[in-house]
C-alpha cells in the first residue's frame, strides 16, 4: 500500500562503536596476552564477551513498519516478536524528541521516566504511541515526518 512505512536502523552511534570496539579490543588483548595464565573458565568467559557482545550490537537493529493492520516493532536479537500496536488500539501518536542518555539511561529497550518503554537505536526524534490502557510506547525514528504521515494515513 502506498501509505506503509517501513524503517530499519542499525546501531552505529560513534559513542556505542567506540565503546563496543574498546571492551573487544581489551578482551582480545587480555585474551592473547594472559593465555597462559588464566584458567579456562576465564579464557571462556573472556572469548565469550570478545566475539558475544560485538556481535550482539552488529546485530542489533529496530524495525518498524506502519501498515493497515497498525504499528508493528520488534528489536531482534533483543525482541524477536513482532509487537503490534493496532490503530485500535492506539489512543494518540505525536513526534516528539528525547535525549536517550539523559531521559532513558542510553539506547536500547528502556523505560524513560515518565514517558514509557522507549525502542531507541540512534538519533533523538520518537514517535510516542499512547494506547488506550494508558501505556506508552516510544519508537525511535530517522524519519519522523514519513512515519507521522504514514500512521495519520491509517488513522482516518
Amino acid at each position: 500500500m502506498a501509505d506503509d512505512f517501513r524503517e530499519t536502523q542499525y546501531f552505529r552511534h560513534p559513542l556505542i562503536l567506540a565503546i563496543v570496539g574498546g571492551t573487544a579490543a581489551v578482551t582480545w588483548y587480555t585474551f592473547i596476552t594472559e593465555v597462559q595464565e588464566l584458567k579456562p573458565l576465564q579464557l571462556f568467559i573472556l572469548g565469550m564477551i570478545g566475539i558475544i557482545v560485538p556481535l550482539l550490537f552488529l546485530t542489533l537493529r529496530l524495525e518498524t513498519h506502519v501498515s493497515p493492520d497498525g504499528i508493528r516493532y520488534r528489536m531482534p536479537p533483543v525482541v524477536r516478536k513482532e509487537r503490534t500496536i493496532t490503530w485500535s488500539d492506539l489512543e494518540d501518536a505525536d513526534l516528539t524528541t528525547v535525549r536517550p542518555i539523559r531521559d532513558c539511561g542510553g539506547w536500547g529497550v528502556r523505560f524513560c521516566r515518565g514517558q514509557g518503554i522507549a525502542y531507541l537505536v540512534s538519533g533523538t526524534e520518537v514517535l510516542r504511541c499512547t494506547l488506550r490502557s494508558g501505556q506508552k510506547v516510544l519508537l525511535g525514528t530517522k524519519r519522523g515526518e514519513e512515519m507521522m504521515a504514514a500512521v495519520k494515513a491509517h488513522q482516518r
